[in-house]
């Protein structure tokens, strides 16, 4: 756990004294690595437990609950771990099928929580209540000094988050640095391009609309030419069916298009918002949206925040449906299962794999009965419909945007043309996740010379051969893009070199870019206002006009932002196991041959100093990143 901050720290002074100014919210204790506090939370009597319905009530805290960071530290190592949470499981399924019991069940809980806020915050708990406050109904004089009215109408999804962390996204999402920073490290940071040549023409934005945005100094021709241009598309959405469950909402999701740049001349080089089309094909009615300029009213700001919120909502689809569910918990099945098929228990490569195959098909079982089943989850609060949501991830699953083979990571970046860290400075998942990349392959490679010598040992051992086979085969995983070209031009596996590669990749796709799309749910996800998964009206028609009644009309409504703040928050904060770690200190090494050591030795080792590289990075760079972290990054996907 991080140190406490300071007491007698400057910085923890102007803190609190704003938060006592603002008399609204108090900052957490525990600071990020620039002394910035990570996350913030309501006092607690702002954090009410009364709702409509007890049983909505009792599944949001025991998500909450059972999801705290927190809560998993202080029972891990615990010999009484496994009993306490298996009790709370077996209550909870007592109480939820004897709805006689929900009086009793809602008076544990309001005793619970004092305990558990206790635990977290380690000082004493108010027992004041708050006063439920209806947004509509205040004036200008029941604000709090400092605050907006806009501020005062997001207190409702604010007061969602009861005994968890409000993630500092909240405060900052509203402007053009928060949603470009997102692209390059928020939860989906796999969609940006660079535009090559020029702009796509279902996307006419012209130079007078750069300039507008950009200054005169620059050009649209010139950002092209100079590799300062970016474009995140997001057209595989386009023509898709709009959710219809709940049928009391209607639900909307769009296929925008949005344009970014990197300053000429900058000497922090971020991406800036250029502009934004909801839909794919231009007409008077699909305008482009510009940033408005400086000094205009918050009144007049609010169809860019309208048109920003719409590809937030399109990038939350895409994260969940394509880079989280398909490109990774999918994606890893076939492997799984040929490695439990075709393996021997002894055989080297199934040895090495088998940990990053640990829980996956455990929980993509479970996602099926509470995710991606009738009704569910992804029923409920997506944007499309569950068969249009499944067919979405069915694509990624397929291969879009690229198949296993372009999936390597330093081709996934030169193919997206991201790869220039001189054209793109400002991009800590792609520095992060090399950094990780190449420790793993360096990892894999000394693994598998201990049992490789040559080429012509990948191509006689007849246990791995029968593994890509079965992985490629239309009765096995029909996996697309998968082995090497052979003489015949058909897809093989023949060398030591591919093989390195290929394993490399599984063992990053299980663990670090899980670790990336999974765990950025809690801090980008969890607050619905950010990156909500649904939206509740159509896109605007004309670029500017729009009020805020316009903006709270397309956000969740709150019961479905709950459902969204339970689900992220839940599943971007469970930790089990580390990478690189193949066993707990008090058990026998998992190596058995004595050969492997010193690799894993090294591998570990590397681990440690790019845990150290991303530290410094973060207290320097412009945007921060800490989800590629070694220390934060599980062997498998197994939540």
């Amino acid at each position: 756990m991080r140190p406490l901050l300071p007491q007698n720290d400057d910085r923890a002074a102007r803190i609190h004294e704003i938060a006592r100014q603002r008399q609204k919210y108090e900052w957490s204790y525990y600071p990020d690595l620039n002394g910035t506090p990570m996350v913030k939370k309501l006092p607690v009597f702002e954090q009410p437990f009364d709702k409509p319905e007890w049983v909505r009530d009792a599944g949001s805290v025991i998500l909450q609950t059972l999801g705290n960071q927190s809560l998993e530290d202080f029972l891990a190592g615990s010999s009484y771990s496994k009993f306490v949470l298996y009790g709370v499981t077996t209550l909870i399924y007592r109480f939820i099928n004897n709805l006689t019991n929900a009086r009793l069940l809602l008076w544990l809980l309001k005793r619970l929580k004092p305990l558990i806020q206790a635990l977290y915050l380690r000082r004493k708990v108010s027992n004041q209540k708050k006063t439920t406050v209806n947004p509509e109904q205040n004036s200008q004089t029941d604000r709090a000094p400092n605050t907006t009215f806009a501020e005062m109408s997001f207190e409702p999804y604010q007061d969602l988050f009861q005994i968890i962390h409000l993630p500092c996204i909240s405060d900052r999402f509203q402007s053009d640095r928060a949603f470009a920073a997102q692209r390059v490290a928020g939860a989906n940071p796999l969609v940006i391009e660079r535009v090559r040549d020029y702009l796509p023409t279902n996307f006419p934005v012209t130079n007078e609309l750069y300039q507008k945005v950009m200054g005169d100094q620059d050009s649209l021709e010139r950002a092209i030419e100079e590799k300062r241009l970016y474009i995140a598309d997001y057209q595989i959405f386009d023509g898709i069916k709009a959710g219809d469950f709940p049928p009391e909402y209607t639900k909307h999701i769009c296929a925008p298009l949005a344009l970014f740049a990197v300053p000429a001349d900058d000497c922090f080089q971020s991406l800036v918002p250029v502009a934004i089309q909801c839909h794919q094909e231009p007409s008077s009615e699909n305008p482009i949206f510009t940033p408005p300029p400086p000094g205009t009213p918050e009144s007049q700001r609010w169809s860019w925040l309208i048109a920003k919120t719409i590809v937030q909502i399109a990038d939350a689809n895409y994260h969940e449906l394509i880079s989280h569910l398909g490109r990774t918990h999918l994606l890893i099945e076939p492997f799984i299962i040929a490695t439990a098929r075709e393996l021997a228990p002894n055989h080297p490569v199934g040895i090495l794999l088998r940990p990053h195959f640990q829980g996956t098909l455990f929980i993509n079982n479970a996602a099926t009965v509470g995710l991606i089943n009738k009704e569910g989850i992804v029923d409920a609060t997506f944007g499309s419909t569950l068969d249009e949501s499944l067919r979405i991830t069915l694509e990624g699953v397929r291969g879009y945007p690229f198949s296993f083979n372009d999936s390597m990571l330093p081709k996934f970046f030169e193919q997206r043309g991201v790869d220039d860290a001189n054209k793109l400075p400002d991009y800590p998942y792609r520095d992060d996740g090399m950094l990780i990349w190449d420790a793993i392959h360096q990892w894999v490679d000394s693994y598998l010379s201990v049992y490789y010598q040559s080429d012509r040992d990948i191509v006689e051992d007849i246990e791995l051969q029968n593994w890509f086979e079965s992985l490629i085969a239309d009765d096995g995983g029909r996996m697309t893009g998968f082995g090497e070209s052979n003489s015949s031009g058909e897809f093989d596996l023949h060398s030591r070199a591919y093989l390195i590669d290929a394993v490399t990749l599984i063992i990053f796709t299980s663990s670090a870019q899980h670790a990336a799309v999974n765990f950025a749910q809690a801090t980008y996800m969890s607050y619905s206002p950010n990156m909500p998964f649904a939206g509740y009206q159509p896109a605007p028609k004309r670029a500017t006009g729009a009020s805020q009644d316009d903006y709270f009309d397309l956000i969740p409504p709150l019961e479905q932002a709950e459902a969204q703040m339970n689900i992220t928050y839940s599943l971007g904060s469970v930790y089990y196991t580390q990478l690189g770690q193949y066993q707990n200190p008090s058990e026998p090494a998992y190596f058995t041959d004595k050969n492997i050591q010193q690799p894993l030795k090294d591998f570990q080792e590397r681990l440690k100093e790019i845990e150290t590289i991303i530290q410094d990075r973060n207290a320097i760079r412009p945007t921060f990143y800490s989800f590629l972290l070694p220390s934060k990054i599980p062997q498998s996907i197994n939540i």
